[in-house]
């Protein structure tokens, strides 16, 4: 193989060697500049640096001593620290324990989680507390007041034992006789029988037709009959009659009643032939029946009559007021004077004593007390009278002011005296409403479509609806004035004619019974009808029937 040269060698060698020291001179040149470039640094760092002064510098090496031996504590403190630390063993302990203490005290943790709550209910019991003790002291006051009290009070001196007998309920016998007793104000009050003070009040009454009848101008029934004990073959009881004859004598002084002549229709509204009043209750004859009946009453003036208990015997108030329908009833108030006192029943051969006697007479009679709470002992006292006779008797507690007496054995007949109807009252009222009535009838027969017609709703539009209503009404309303309005008016006349006749006493039957007023009716307006009847109601429960009239049962004991 063939050597280069040596010469060459050498050539790169110094080539080489050019190159590094080129290198170390540029290196040498950057340390120098770079030297350079940290002086003038320092040097402007140097010289922005504040002044110091003397006493700055002190305190300057003062605190660094001061931090260098808080170094030097802190350096022991750590070393301490490390030396107490505790070892895996002791730590892994330390856990252990911490979980139990942390388990067994899991309640107290959950109670002091919820603290306002139980801050509020201190408030609340601490509040509760203040009140209670305002009230004991209060209690306390009280008590020392009545001790005070006690010491000056007399000893309670023990009353007898009072004798009572034993109750032995049981149903009053059907036909026994109540004669009722009242114990109020701590007196003893007799109602006897219901009966005796409604006949009382009736008789009143009718002796005061002439200022208590209704003689007002309104459709209406203006009479009421009254009835015998005999029934037709429908069940109803028949009215009690008066047979009727016209002299020639009477038609004079009927002459006024034979100018009027009302229009009569039949319940389909068919006109009848035309005839006067005199025509329509004789016909072509001179006799005729009529039914004995009596003028109906105001209730108004029956109310301003007998006022706020103007009237009624000496031991009590008659207060009447309207009862069902028609009809009136009475109450009795009792007197704060009336009655006897416990020691005027008391007596040998008192009142109460007679009446005990009498009334022991008859096994039928027996007492029935309405006792109020102020008289019990009251009525212990008259029943122990009472007993002493063997009279069946019974009591409730009764409250108020008014007692309506209700019979205990209704009474289904009485006698009526007719001689007490004032025909020539009568009289004057049929021609004074009589004529009223008949221009009325007249009135609404001429205007019958119109009067229909006008009672159409105005909501009412539908022209089928409309005819439906208006053939439902004519149909009605004919019936109304057939069945209902000429009877109204031809009874007027009727009842004034058979009152001349009515004499002497005779036997009817009762159709009110106390509290109700027998045989007085008042008078209550009824009007033709101004809508059809509505269909019933499929949906509409069963009207349940009424109760059974009569008295209740009286229970004894």
């Amino acid at each position: 193989m063939a050597r280069r040269p040596r010469a060459d060698d050498e050539r790169s060698m110094d080539s080489l060697m050019d190159a590094l020291t080129n290198v170390v001179g540029i290196l040498l040149l950057i340390l120098i500049i770079s030297s350079l470039g940290i002086s003038a640094a320092v040097k402007k760092v140097v010289e922005n640096l504040p002044e110091v002064s003397k006493e700055e510098l002190e305190a300057m090496k003062v605190s660094r001593d001061n931090t260098l031996k808080n170094l030097q504590e802190l350096e022991q403190t750590h070393n301490r620290t490390v030396a107490n630390l505790p070892t895996e063993e002791q730590a892994a302990q330390l856990v252990v324990e911490l979980e139990e203490f942390e388990k067994d005290h899991k309640d107290l943790a959950d109670k002091t989680s919820d603290i306002a709550a139980w801050h509020q209910k201190v408030a609340t019991e601490e509040a509760a507390k203040a009140e209670n003790d305002s009230k004991v002291q209060t209690a306390d006051t009280r008590n020392r007041e009545l001790a005070a009290l006690l010491a000056t009070t007399p000893e309670l001196q023990v009353a007898a034992a009072k004798e009572v007998l034993m109750p032995n309920p049981r149903v009053a016998e059907a036909d026994a006789v109540a004669l009722y007793l009242v114990c109020k104000f701590g007196r003893l009050y007799f109602v006897g029988d219901p009966y005796e003070h409604a006949f009382k009040v009736r008789d009143v009454i009718d002796q005061n037709f002439k200022d208590l009848a209704y003689t007002g101008k309104t459709l209406g029934s203006y009479t009421y009959s009254l009835k015998l004990n005999r029934k037709n073959d429908a069940g109803a009881f028949l009215p009690l009659t008066e047979k009727i004859r016209l002299n020639r004598r009477d038609r004079e002084a009927l002459a006024a009643w034979d100018a009027l002549k009302p229009t009569w229709t039949s319940k389909e509204g068919v006109p009848a032939a035309e005839a006067s009043v005199l025509g329509r209750l004789f016909g072509s004859g001179d006799e005729a029946e009529f039914a004995v009946s009596k003028f109906r009453y105001d209730f108004k003036k029956i109310t301003a009559f007998f006022g706020d208990g103007k009237y009624g015997p000496k031991d009590f108030k008659y207060h009447v007021s309207q009862s069902s329908g028609d009809k009136i009833k009475l109450a009795l108030e009792m007197k704060a004077d009336g009655g006897w006192a416990v020691a005027d029943f008391l007596g040998a051969n008192s009142q109460f004593e007679q009446l005990c006697k009498q009334a022991s007479t008859n096994r039928r009679t027996l007492f029935f007390y309405h006792v109020a709470p102020d008289s019990f002992e009251t009525y212990l006292q008259a029943r122990a009278k009472s007993e002493q006779f063997r009279i069946p008797a019974g009591w409730a507690v009764w409250e108020g002011e008014k007692f309506e007496a209700r019979v205990s054995q209704v009474r289904e007949t009485v006698r009526y005296n007719l001689d007490i109807i004032p025909d020539p009252e009568y009289m004057a009222l049929a021609n004074s409403v009589g004529p009223y009535l008949v221009t009325e009838r007249n009135k609404e027969q001429a205007e019958f479509a119109t009067r229909v017609s006008s009672n159409v709703p105005a909501t009412l539009t539908d022209p089928a609806a409309k005819t439906d209503f208006i053939t439902k009404l004519t149909a009605e309303r004919h019936d109304w004035n057939a069945s209902r309005f000429q009877p109204y008016l031809i009874s007027v006349f009727q009842t004034a004619l058979a009152a001349k006749e009515a004499a002497g006493e005779t036997e009817v039957v009762l159709e009110e019974h106390p509290p109700e007023i027998p045989m007085v009716r008042i008078f209550t307006p009824s009007g033709p009808p101004k809508a059809p009847t509505p269909p019933p109601d499929p949906n509409k429960p069963p009207t349940p029937p009424a109760p059974a009239s009569g008295p209740g049962k009286l229970i004894l004991d």
